[in-house]
């Protein structure tokens, strides 16, 4: 992505042009954000329809607020900022009540008995293994409380220095240093004593817990969720950085958990949007309470 000040230029030309009206500076801002809104509410809620509903309502506060915008922080972090601040507002999801360490350590235990796996090809195994995976991930990442989860997606998945983060969570550096620590210490000690992808001595494997998956509803061969989900066409990587000491644990972790795809939001989301605005069921750029 541009520096701040690039991509400040860039938007509050464009936010300026959609003011006044034209659809397609719009369509542009609302497509150069959906990506990240849909990918932060993916990692926070578990599961593509949640994330789908929340992105939607996300960009509509977004379209509906851009007069607010000052420059005063990049429009990303004012995005940031207006997407977290709804995440967090939200009931839990059913997802996020399923989730803990605990069950997690139960599913395992289960899997490490070598149950039979299915009568699938070679190919449609696969498939599952790598659908499983990211289910998995996703599911250690849902099993931290809200507050350290959104720490650790922001310095991890998306990468935000510790200012801008704490920015963004309206809290003071210091404090979501502390909340990122604590989350990658959590997520490195627990994946180091359980998952065979962080650490190769342990017996637990993607593979192997495809029955167990398949057994209470984790993974279903007919409704991959993660698999063949549409892809960002750019690569998504990052340097990996550990705050403080170097612990071997928590990179091997972070390596691991980032390793979900930067998944393309739903083409859909655009025509609702412009399908709501255009019903005259809400005032575009009304003044409410959404601040940079």
């Amino acid at each position: 992505m541009d520096d701040d000040r690039g991509t400040r230029e860039v938007t509050q030309a464009l936010v300026a042009r959609a003011i006044g009206g034209e659809t397609a500076a719009l369509e542009e801002i609302v497509r150069s954000i959906q990506d990240d809104v849909y990918n932060l509410t993916l990692r926070m809620l578990g599961g593509p329809e949640a994330a789908e509903d929340a992105t939607q309502e996300i960009l509509i506060k977004v379209v509906t607020h851009l007069a607010q915008w000052r420059a005063e922080a990049s429009l990303r972090t004012w995005v940031w900022r207006i997407a977290v601040n709804h995440v967090l507002r939200l009931e839990r999801t059913k997802k996020e009540e399923l989730c803990s360490f605990e069950a997690l350590d139960a599913a395992i235990a289960m899997g490490n008995a070598r149950p039979p796996l299915p009568a699938l090809s070679e190919a449609e195994l696969a498939v599952l293994e790598k659908e499983l995976r990211l289910d998995c991930t996703e599911a250690m990442i849902l099993s931290l409380d809200r507050d350290h989860r959104i720490a650790w997606v922001l310095g991890e998945v998306f990468d935000l220095e510790s200012a801008q983060a704490a920015q963004v969570l309206d809290v003071d550096a210091a404090t979501y240093r502390k909340r990122l620590q604590r989350a990658r210490e959590r997520l490195g000690r627990w994946m180091n004593d359980n998952c065979g992808l962080a650490n190769e001595k342990n017996p637990c494997s993607c593979r192997r817990q495809i029955p167990i998956a398949m057994r209470i509803g984790v993974v279903d061969p007919h409704r991959l969720r993660y698999a063949r989900h549409p892809e960002r066409p750019a690569a998504w990587k990052k340097k990996l950085r550990v705050v403080g000491r170097e612990v071997d644990e928590m990179v091997a972790a972070a390596e691991v958990l980032c390793g979900h795809p930067s998944y393309a939001a739903p083409e859909r989301l655009v025509g609702k949007l412009r399908e709501i605005i255009g019903s005259g069921r809400m005032r575009v750029f009304d003044a409410g309470e959404e601040k940079a």
